[in-house]
């Protein structure tokens, strides 16, 4: 069901926003938003807000993407989402990639549109890095290894591609962004576990693959 929205505008945002829960908790935000073309757009136009650092722990999204000048169906479009840990600390991190369509009516109402990335009839295909990531199917994408300072992951994904069965009239002038929210936890044993799932061990999969190969890369281990 589509869901519609009156003003105000979408915002573009890109945030890095931290927590302490007895550990230190990187959290950045960042949104990636479109200009109207064909079909739906896709844009580098990216803004940062609120970069912190404490305790030597910092990670950051870093992409590498030239924009079209249109994002037509069926053309796999170059879209390269890493992460860096620009800190001083070993980390652990995990990503949530969220594509957003969106249509803006000439009366201003903004409606939401399917971005559905499963499925037979999935709307968008990303190409999922599932070798060194795992989709732990909570909204988020685990990295395999520990981070070292000043080192990067291997790509969530590389590229984006918008499916023409799939899609209806509706998509035309519609415009595609990516919100993509990173934490990086410190690598201190089962810091990880306090963070993300309250203190809680996984028992089952996929979340218990997630533990089961991070809790041997702990520092100090």
């Amino acid at each position: 069901m589509k869901k519609s929205k009156n003003k105000p505008k979408k915002l573009l945002l890109n945030k890095m926003s931290f927590c302490i829960l007895a550990i230190v908790t990187v959290i950045g935000i960042i949104t990636y938003k479109g200009v109207q073309q064909t079909y739906a757009a896709l844009t580098d136009a990216d803004e940062k807000r609120n970069e912190f650092r404490i305790s030597d722990l910092r990670t950051e999204i870093e992409e590498d993407f030239v924009p079209p000048g249109t994002f037509e169906p069926e053309i796999d479009y170059k879209k390269i989402v890493t992460v860096k840990n620009a800190g001083e600390m070993n980390s652990f991190v995990r990503v949530l990639a969220l594509p957003v369509i969106t249509k803006t009516a000439s009366s201003g109402a903004v409606t939401v549109l399917p971005a559905t990335t499963e499925g037979t009839a999935a709307v968008l295909t990303i190409d999922y890095n599932l070798t060194d990531w795992i989709d732990g199917k909570d909204g988020y994408f685990y990295y395999k290894k520990k981070l070292t300072a000043g080192k990067k992951t291997e790509p969530l994904f590389t590229t984006v591609r918008m499916n023409q069965a799939n899609i209806t009239p509706e998509y035309v002038g519609a415009v595609l962004d990516f919100e993509i929210k990173v934490e990086g936890i410190g690598a201190t044993k089962y810091a990880y576990r306090d963070a993300w799932w309250n203190g809680q061990t996984p028992i089952v999969n996929p979340l218990l693959e997630v533990d089961d190969l991070l809790k041997d890369q702990t520092d100090g281990n």
